[in-house]
């Protein structure tokens, strides 16, 4: 990297101009490149950011003989120099890293200007009008050009120095442009909280090298506020005050009562909202704190209002039964009252497990507003579960994000109160998925007079955003809840489904060994070593469900965690390699660890609003340039392009977390399932799985997984007050509230 030389005095220098870069990984910054040191040149590897052709570099590391490569200079740190030769000024004025200049121009500078020609630039700018065929405009032109690729490479120098460097340091500079320097020497913590990839432990360690103090007021209350938002990542929307308190002293490392003082100061200055609760105060960040008291607010406003035209109950039911006894389908006692609930309320929540009939649910309040003029809109929150409702339904469905039309200029949805949507009725599958943020953006697009009817299922996995939101709705008892119990009798004949449902009663599931099976749609297969248990997920999907009528295509892993042998990393990379092996012909791009071709099926997994795709979308990649180092992924609705600015957004999905499967169906879920997992085992968890398989779900892993799992039912709190607002137990949007410490 950037430094200042070492002193090791095992250490040789070498000194030249940057001929060709044969490789470069901005992720990283490894480089492979061609030095022309005096007459001779020589291969140099090493860690880079942003090199070019042209610049001028003195290395510090040692001659290495690669057994592949032969003799090459492995440096481990480096220094930018000013070329000093006219060829070498030439080379670097024209390396285009200075828009407008090209080898021409760059010749006759150096010729006009000789060995002073740097100097100028930086100096006397204004002199380049001596050059013959730069007129004024030309020269303004080249004069703002040098100064910001001076002010880029001073910028990138900086990031170097500090141990960011690639697409990160990248990312960094384009967000604060010229500010960057002035920025991270004012407040370093500002990139934990502006730039994904970057965690307080990296700003801090820029903070203590400009020379923030430990016990640096700016630097314990960063820490407060960074403690707060990874909070949000584990779906908390705030923290009681003591277990901040606990979580900050920890991060922190200095004395409790600097950071009770802290929190003081954040508190005044209205960055952290605290709340007086039952148990004690509570720490939220203000947008939380409001859009919390907003939901429940508007939840509140909607069911204490009567839906116009809404018809009587006993006309409802009557209608059902005719349509029911035309169309051959009779709904149950529950069904009936689910539908009339929905059809008469401005506000309503269906819940139930698979086989309850929640879609044929959805298909007759479609038909029912229709018959009676209502414009009805169907919504889910990601594109597979908007696609599944619509074909079930047999009407039009889009996701939530499209439905509500973000601009990317604004930075926010179009469609708000100020611009509310255009329809009577709206009906939201999958409402275990929504977050509270996405809750109240919901709410405030509804029309003064329309209903909105939240279908899901209550005892799924909660959102991977922060909140609670259809379990609070539920559990608060302050709009009408239809809870769907009995399972219809195609349904019953489904082991998927009578498991989900041994689940729910806190049973354990029936595992039908694979070796036995005689038809079963739910299968175990138990491997005990974890490494073995890889062996077989690989075996299934390639070898083994085929001649069964599943393709790779129609197969998905599903794996509770990221890491280990049966991690969603490691299956990713072993499935990826069986189903899309690399090849001399076959162009990839590498990020990291990561590597994508041509064919390989792919996972967004943060909200990308600028290029309208969404955390939980899986495209696949039908096109690779290796050379600029981009791909293309085809989505549901769009074929989107990511370069290595953004490339980090997308992951494997050959295999991926129970979290991110929500919302899904697949023709066959291969679940992971194993005791290694011990952590993440949870009834809820198990449960999530296995309502993702429409046809085939195969179990894979040992039977003290899955029975832990099954036993489990512990579920990770989430510290949320919807539900106390709802019942009128905490104040809502309007209201006061205790807000000082």
């Amino acid at each position: 990297m950037a430094s200042d030389p070492p002193r090791a005095d095992d250490l040789e220098s070498l000194e030249g101009c940057v001929e060709r870069i044969i490789f470069h990984a901005p992720d990283d910054g490894w480089a492979v490149m061609h030095l022309r040191s005096g007459d001779r040149r020589v291969t140099v590897v090493g860690n880079v950011t942003e090199p070019s052709t042209g610049e001028s570099l003195r290395m510090y590391g040692r001659w290495v003989v690669d057994s592949r490569y032969g003799r090459q200079f492995r440096f481990d740190s480096y220094q930018l120099v000013r070329p000093s030769s006219a060829e070498a000024m030439i080379s670097y004025l024209a390396s285009g890293q200075v828009e407008g200049i090209g080898e021409g121009l760059a010749r006759r500078l150096v010729e006009h200007f000789g060995e002073e020609t740097l100097e100028v630039l930086d100096n006397r700018p204004e002199r380049v009008r001596e050059v013959e065929g730069i007129g004024e405009k030309r020269a303004q032109a080249l004069i703002r050009a040098w100064r910001r690729q001076s002010r880029m490479r001073e910028i990138m120098l900086f990031l170097h120095e500090h141990d960011i460097h690639g697409a990160l340091a990248a990312k960094i500079a384009s967000t604060f442009a010229d500010r960057t320097i002035e920025v991270l020497e004012r407040d370093p913590y500002v990139l934990a909280r502006r730039i994904r990839g970057v965690g307080f432990v990296t700003a801090d360690r820029i903070a203590r090298s400009v020379g923030i103090a430990p016990t640096d007021p700016s630097r314990l209350q960063a820490g407060l506020l960074y403690c707060l938002h990874d909070a949000t990542g584990e779906g908390h929307l705030f923290l009681p005050e003591g277990v901040l308190l606990d979580e900050g002293e920890r991060l922190l490392q200095v004395e409790r009562p600097l950071i009770e003082r802290a929190l003081t100061q954040l508190t005044e200055a209205d960055e952290v909202a605290p709340e007086e609760a039952e148990y004690g105060r509570v720490v939220y960040l203000p947008d939380l704190l409001a859009a919390e008291r907003e939901v429940a607010a508007r939840l509140l406003g909607l069911a204490a209002e009567p839906l116009p035209g809404a018809p009587p109950p006993d006309q409802t039911r009557d209608w059902l039964g005719r349509r029911g006894e035309l169309a051959g389908v009779i709904l149950s006692a529950q069904q009936t009252e689910a539908v009339s609930g929905a059809l008469s309320e401005r506000v309503t929540v269906i819940t139930g497990g698979p086989g309850t009939g929640k879609t044929t649910i959805v298909r007759v309040i479609v038909a029912a507003c229709r018959s009676l003029g209502r414009d009805v809109a169907l919504a889910a929150p990601t594109g597979r579960a908007a696609k599944r409702m619509a074909e079930l339904a047999g009407a039009d469905a889009s996701t939530i994000h499209r439905l509500l039309a973000w601009d990317p200029f604004k930075g926010s949805f179009t469609r708000n109160q100020d611009e509310p949507l255009d329809m009577d009725t709206l009906v939201i599958d999958e409402s275990s998925m929504i977050d509270l943020p996405l809750a109240r953006d919901l709410l405030r697009a509804l029309p003064d007079d329309a209903q909105i009817i939240f279908i899901g299922d209550a005892n799924q996995l909660p959102s991977v955003g922060p909140g609670n939101f259809f379990r609070d709705l539920c559990a608060a008892d302050a709009v009408p809840v239809f809870t769907l119990t009995e399972i219809f009798r195609q349904a019953a004949r489904s082991l998927i489904v009578e498991n989900a449902h041994r689940l729910i009663r806190g049973e354990k599931p029936v595992l039908v060994p694979w070796k036995r099976r005689r038809g079963e749609d739910c299968l175990f297969v138990h491997v005990r070593d974890p490494e073995r248990a890889a062996d077989a997920v690989i075996r299934a999907v390639t070898r083994e469900l085929p001649p069964l009528g599943f393709a790779p295509g129609g197969v998905q892993v599903i794996t509770p965690m990221h890491r280990g042998s049966l991690g969603v990393t490691a299956l990713n990379r072993r499935l990826q390699e069986s189903l899309n092996p690399g090849g001399p012909r076959k162009a990839e791009v590498r990020h990291g660890d990561l590597i994508l071709r041509e064919g390989d099926r792919v996972l967004q997994v943060v909200n990308n609003y600028d290029k309208a795709v969404f955390n939980g979308e899986i495209g696949r990649v039908v096109r690779v340039d290796a050379a600029n180092r981009y791909v293309t992924v085809a989505f549901e609705d769009d074929e989107v392009s990511y370069d290595q600015s953004d490339i980090d957004q997308l992951q494997l999905a050959y295999a991926m977390t129970i979290h991110k499967s929500q919302g899904s169906e697949y023709p066959c879920a291969v679940i992971v399932m194993h005791s290694t997992h011990y952590i993440m085992l949870r009834r809820n968890l198990l449960y999530t799985a296995l309502t993702r398989a429409e046809d085939l779900a195969v179990i894979i892993g040992n039977s003290q997984g899955v029975m832990r799992a099954a036993q489990n039912a512990e579920e990770q709190r989430r510290f949320t007050r919807l539900a106390e607002r709802l019942r009128g137990e905490a104040p809502l949007a309007g209201q006061a509230g205790t807000l000082a410490l």
